[in-house]
């Protein structure tokens, strides 16, 4: 899928869109005229299912957009500069987000509109005869993960969720869906995930690099079933993952994982993509956010970036728990402006890009880095902490650390090690938040964060406390408002 650089057209007139790519021809408009576009005309082939998929994974452009708002901003790693005067992120910074949050409307509206893609290729492929049958098995099977990771997302971002398992016909049709207990979602993300194993393994050529392997769908298994408390069943999905000849591995340089000139590499398992030089719509629009609002020069290699947004600025917090010496501070850098030291990273900085919002890093949702962390986490709640203790000095090995053997026979002391590990080698690439739910430490470490006078307190209100009932979001409240008989709003807010 990339780096072929597919050029995506959103056809409202489908209510889910299609997708055109640069292969097409003046036939191909001919075969779709503009006046007569409807699901009948366009699905007529194997190509239109494909090219229905690959809208949906464009789509998760328009999520990852606004994920690090909900993964990355409500935690200790990162703030929101609140000289950009952006509420949504200032009050999701200060544990204070509010039903009527722009960015968490925005999140709920493009899962979802992911997810209704999703069922366009899952049912429009059972009606399509043209479709070699191979094909039309992987693709749904790709449209299942796809599901389950947007399902995965809402789940944990805002708790119950209504569980639409359809293409959506009729508007009055949305009526009759209220919100699923958490436990019914996570079992058809797990019933999907288990689908989603039988895709490939890994694709060795464009235009398949980029989509959705049985790799990823393990990956994400995994993390489910971590989240869920289920060590078990997690490490045994690792295990099976391991035996199995994915190609996936840790790069020697921790810098090269990120580059935009080495994208899909041996340690990413599953990416959104984006693409430099074509549309700004393709571009990561995370850059702008990672530099200071500001009105000063900061030189990145060969090149320069002015005033940024500073809307996902790491706090010193997150660089005091870098250990000297470890090779992930390449990532970071530090800089005095008039208002305050800013620190900001690089993962997503594009060196051959020709605008702030021309990126072609894509936003990483897991890579094997990850895997090796989650298998040291699941081996360690299943008392096996010697055998996690490989698992972690792997990783921190490639960042030049050495690690304490001691730790292999602690179960306490290494999942402490195990998170503070995450924290180090997944900076800012949305697990943070997540993490600290899963482990239940989100509320002391939270008010530990807010407590601390050195934390960028001038940046922040003197009302951030971490509570119970704020692990998960408000309902964004035109949901409510639209269907107040069955959508009914989180307590606390």
């Amino acid at each position: 899928m990339k780096k072929n650089h597919i050029i995506l057209l959103i056809g409202a007139a489908l209510g889910a869109g299609c997708a055109l790519t640069t292969a097409c021809t003046e036939s191909d408009f001919d075969k779709y005229p503009s006046d007569n576009f409807t699901e009948s005309g366009f699905f007529q082939d194997g190509q239109s299912i494909e090219q229905m998929l690959t809208d949906a994974y464009a789509s998760l452009r328009e999520v990852y957009r606004y994920y690090y708002y909900v993964a990355d901003i409500p935690s200790d790693d990162t703030y929101n500069s609140k000289f950009n005067n952006a509420a949504d992120l200032i009050t999701i910074n200060e544990a204070n987000a509010s039903a009527d949050n722009g960015a968490l409307n925005n999140l709920w509206k493009n899962s979802y509109a992911v997810i209704s893609r999703a069922h366009l290729v899952l049912e429009k492929a059972e009606e399509v005869k043209q479709l070699d049958p191979t094909l039309k098995t992987r693709y749904q099977n790709e449209a299942k993960y796809l599901r389950a990771l947007m399902y995965f997302n809402l789940v944990r971002i805002f708790g119950d969720v209504p569980l639409v398992l359809k293409d959506v016909k009729e508007d009055k049709e949305l009526f009759e869906y209220g919100r699923e207990p958490k436990a019914n979602v996570y079992t058809q993300i797990i019933n999907d995930l288990k689908a989603a194993t039988a895709l490939p393994l890994s694709y060795a050529e464009n235009p398949d690099i980029g989509r959705a392997t049985g790799t990823a769908a393990r990956a994400l298994l995994a993390e489910v079933h971590l989240t869920l408390k289920d060590y078990s069943s997690a490490r045994s999905v690792l295990e099976e993952l391991f035996t199995l000849n994915h190609g996936r591995r840790l790069l020697n340089d921790y810098a090269d994982v990120f580059d935009a000139a080495n994208p899909n590499n041996d340690e990413i398992v599953f990416a959104v993509q984006y693409a430099r030089g074509y549309d700004p719509s393709m571009g990561n629009p995370t850059v702008p956010g990672t530099f200071p609002n500001e009105d000063m020069t900061i030189p990145i290699g060969s090149g320069i970036l002015n005033r940024g947004t500073g809307t996902f600025l790491m706090t010193s917090d997150l660089l005091k728990s870098f250990e000297a010496g470890d090779a992930r501070l390449g990532m970071i850098r530090q800089m005095a402006g008039t208002r305050r030291n800013y620190i900001f990273m690089l993962k997503y900085y594009d060196f051959g890009m020709i605008s702030k919002v021309d990126s072609g890093c894509d936003w990483i949702v897991h890579r094997w880095a990850d895997v090796l962390l989650m298998y040291a986490e699941a081996l360690n709640e299943t008392g096996a902490t010697d055998l996690a203790l490989g698992y972690l000095e792997t990783v921190r090995n490639r960042a030049g650390l050495t690690t304490d053997a001691a730790l292999g026979t602690d179960r306490n002391a290494m999942a402490l090690a195990i998170e503070k590990e995450r924290r180090t080698e997944l900076f800012c690439e949305g697990h943070r938040w997540f993490d600290l739910v899963r482990t239940g430490r989100a509320i002391e470490v939270m008010n530990d964060h807010f407590d601390d006078p050195t934390q960028d307190n001038d940046e922040r209100g003197s009302d951030c406390v971490m509570e119970d009932y704020k692990l998960v979001f408000p309902i964004p409240v035109n949901q409510v408002l639209l269907n107040p008989d069955k959508i009914k709003q989180n307590p606390g807010y």
